[in-house]
């Protein structure tokens, strides 16, 4: 366990002195206080409504809950809670994105639930988790044991513009997800028909790129069969010839439609911090993008009369079934937390139907609480994301998930570039993630992990 702490213990010597005083306003620990660390300071509202309905209910009659938002650099940020965890200010409840829940509790900083579930429940732990989708169930595992409760989801598509494709005389049928699942080789066919240059062969309007928006590695490997790690002989295999075959895509793109071509075009329409209302897809630049369901909002305030649809990620083949991944978030107990059955009511509450129904709809995200969805707590133009649900997956829940990630991404961009050939990059992911995997000798994901996740009305 020491060497699976270190990263602990050092982050928060780098740490200190961040954060200490994020609850410095809060009382002491109490049977009905929650110190709550929530989504974020554009969003405190939200934490808001559902606190004050959990104050009328019974459980929480009594109970004070304590509001913070604590800044970050991004969802990957752990300082301000590894701060608080080893300095014993830590709040009683986090809201957290789900992608870190294995790692961080593979490092000591959450509480498993089980025992709650056990104490408080009058169901076994594995009854109460069925109120949630399976994967975001799975993807808050660790060693056997639940360390939070899943809030909310989302899923990943094409959005396009209707008017750029039919000005460039392209079939919509192509894109309609009710006929038609596109494939490779046609949507690189639409990208040529959509392209225009100016005199210097600058871009003046393009189609897509498997990099542009949430064109990760992940958004493709789940279309390509690549797995990041085997269960059965408990291996990471970022270096099978699945995984080549995700890095050959972005090589053979970029030898299409150059990298360096798209990223200027990107930046002339979509500069880096533009504001909202500029982007490529907005002015009519950029056909397609790849998007998930929190995009429906700010299409409808930022460009309410432009045709944007949705439709599946694209295929290799005509027949291939569908594919995409779910992120999102979730609570968490930190460890040190003072629990309480007002605590676990809380959390209860906001993660489970209530809950979801009070936020999910004001994200524009997709419910994980099997009620909520039944009942259609979300935006009805996210109803093409919610039918994704059952085929959808979370990443792989490993203890080294944001190490994977970041080197992922940065091998993307290097082939992307042509700094680096497939095969290399993938040999150089695999022996960049299997020596931190091999201090977790043995380890197994859930079974159930990468299996279809039942949801009503599907």
């Amino acid at each position: 366990m020491i060497s699976r702490r270190s990263l602990l213990a050092g982050s928060a010597a780098a740490g200190l002195g961040l954060g200490l005083g994020a609850c410095a306003s809060s009382p002491d620990a109490g049977p009905n206080v929650i110190r709550y660390w929530g989504v974020g300071a554009a969003d405190k509202d939200k934490d808001e409504q559902v606190r004050d309905a959990f104050l009328k209910t019974d459980a929480g009659k009594d109970a004070q809950i304590y509001i913070d938002q604590v800044p970050s650099s991004g969802v990957a940020d752990m300082s301000q809670i590894i701060t608080a965890v080893r300095g014993g200010t830590a709040p009683d409840l986090w809201w957290m994105d789900r992608f870190n829940a294995v790692q961080n509790a593979s490092i000591g900083l959450l509480e498993p639930l089980d025992d709650l579930i056990e104490k408080y429940e009058d169901v076994s732990p594995e009854e109460f988790k069925s109120q949630w989708i399976q994967f975001a169930v799975d993807e808050l595992t660790y060693d056997g044991k639940l360390y939070g409760l899943p809030c909310t989801t989302d899923a990943r598509g094409l959005m396009y513009n209707e008017d750029v494709l039919r000005d460039a005389g392209v079939d919509l049928d192509l894109f309609d997800p009710a006929k038609h699942v596109i494939t490779w080789d046609q949507l690189g066919d639409v990208v040529e028909q959509v392209v225009e240059t100016d005199d210097r062969g600058n871009y003046t309007r393009f189609g897509f790129a498997p990099w542009l928006g949430e064109g990760w590695p992940y958004t493709w490997a789940f279309g390509l069969d690549a797995q990041a790690y085997d269960n059965d002989s408990a291996t990471v295999t970022l270096d099978s010839p699945e995984w080549e075959s995700v890095f050959q895509l972005y090589a053979d793109w970029a030898e299409r439609f150059p990298y360096a071509t798209v990223d200027a075009f990107m930046a002339t329409y979509q500069p880096p911090n533009a504001p909202p209302t500029q982007t490529a897809m907005f002015s009519g630049r950029l056909a397609i993008d790849i998007t998930g369901p929190w995009q429906i909002s700010g299409n409808e305030k930022y460009a309410p009369d432009l045709p944007l649809k949705f439709t599946y990620l694209p295929v290799a083949q005509e027949g291939d079934p569908t594919y995409t991944w779910s992120g999102g978030q979730c609570l968490v107990i930190p460890a040190g937390a003072n629990i309480t059955r007002t605590l676990w009511e809380f959390l209860k509450f906001y993660a489970g139907f209530q809950g979801q129904s009070t936020v999910v709809p004001q994200f524009g995200n997709l419910p994980t609480n099997l009620r909520a969805i039944e009942e259609g707590t979300y935006n009805p133009k996210a109803e093409l994301f919610r039918q994704m649900l059952p085929n959808s997956t979370s990443r792989p829940p490993l203890p080294v998930g944001s190490a994977m990630w970041d080197t992922l991404t940065r091998a993307r961009s290097s082939v992307a570039l042509g700094s680096r050939s497939p095969a290399a990059a993938v040999a150089d992911n695999q022996s960049m993630i299997a020596p931190k995997m091999d201090l977790f000798e043995g380890y197994r994901m859930p079974d159930t992990y990468g299996q279809p996740s039942p949801v009503p009305g599907s």
